[in-house]
């Protein structure tokens, strides 16, 4: 592309960048719309990520890496429940914990585990081909991608019909806004939550597989955050999966233009500056946003059956 920004290369960058964050964000409406603040999102992708690329190197197959990384994260989520449905411990601190334990964890097991160069070097998942549309003019790209992205845009659709036009959905919906009520009319409120911030683990644990699978190797902390990121385009999504993709794709499109700017343009700033543009638009988005924004409003108390 030369000195060009080209268009297409740029909306590509886009829908790559926003897929872990619409991953991370539709596994924060499964919890949050079941009452359940959810910022260990960024723990349970990094645990997924090592997960993926451990079980990869082990099976040669890309596949058991991300079934592997979808368990993992699902089994952290089982203890994000514990701590926070039934021992009742400030869901913040749960998710807080969590997020300091996988960092180490991680760090640890890769020294451990992942250390022979051939433990951690699958090499990256291949492309996945969409015929007859991967020729289309300008959006043929598109369809030349990482699965993840594939799975992710299946994904919101899906999560969609499930909150808002499932029996299920009604339910979580419910339990996220009105426990008590719930309650009554015979819903199980704790396994709703249960088995709501289970899916949304087992969801981050393929939005963790795509950084390492799509690299082709585990990094210490190779997230940098984009599971906070994610949180704030659920709350920007207003909670919804549609929104949480939309707000997903804007961020996306900061960290696109940013880096672009460094190697395209190669603009006269330090590249740490233009690093932190989707952080700051994060920053200002939320700022923005956060008094509008209107969380289920049982998000984040624990329930008291009576």
């Amino acid at each position: 592309s030369g000195k060009q920004l080209n268009l297409p290369g740029l909306l590509q960058t886009t829908l790559t960048s926003a897929t872990p964050l619409t991953l991370g964000a539709l596994s924060g409406v499964f919890c949050e719309r079941a009452g359940v603040v959810n910022i260990a999102i960024e723990g349970m992708m990094l645990f997924g990520a090592f997960a993926a690329i451990a079980a990869s190197s082990l099976s040669g197959n890309h596949w058991i890496g991300m079934l592997a990384a979808i368990l993992t994260s699902g089994i952290i989520a089982v203890l994000h429940a514990v701590l926070s449905i039934t021992y009742k411990v400030d869901q913040i601190i749960s998710g807080t914990v969590i997020n300091i334990l996988a960092a180490g964890a991680t760090r640890y097991l890769k020294l451990r585990l992942l250390s022979p160069a051939g433990l951690n070097s699958p090499g990256p998942i291949a492309n996945m081909r969409i015929p007859v549309l991967v020729d289309l003019p300008i959006v043929g790209k598109f369809f030349d991608n990482n699965p993840t992205v594939f799975i992710m845009l299946v994904l919101v659709v899906v999560v969609t019909f499930i909150i808002f036009y499932t029996p299920w959905g009604l339910r979580t919906r419910s339990v996220g806004e009105h426990p008590r009520a719930a309650d009554t009319v015979g819903v199980d409120v704790i396994r709703m939550r249960y088995v709501n911030v289970i899916i949304g683990g087992l969801i981050a644990g393929i939005g963790g597989s795509y950084f390492s699978l799509g690299l082709g190797q585990f990094e210490d902390n190779m997230t940098h955050g984009q599971g906070f990121i994610a949180l704030a385009a659920m709350i920007f999504g207003n909670w919804t999966p549609v929104g949480s993709f939309l707000a997903a794709l804007l961020f996306g499109f900061a960290d696109a233009v940013q880096g672009k700017m460094q190697s395209v343009l190669r603009v006269g700033l330090p590249p740490e500056f233009l690093q932190m543009a989707p952080y700051i638009l994060t920053m200002i988005v939320l700022a923005g946003v956060i008094g509008r924004a209107i969380p289920p409003a049982a998000d984040g108390k624990p329930y008291e059956k009576q």
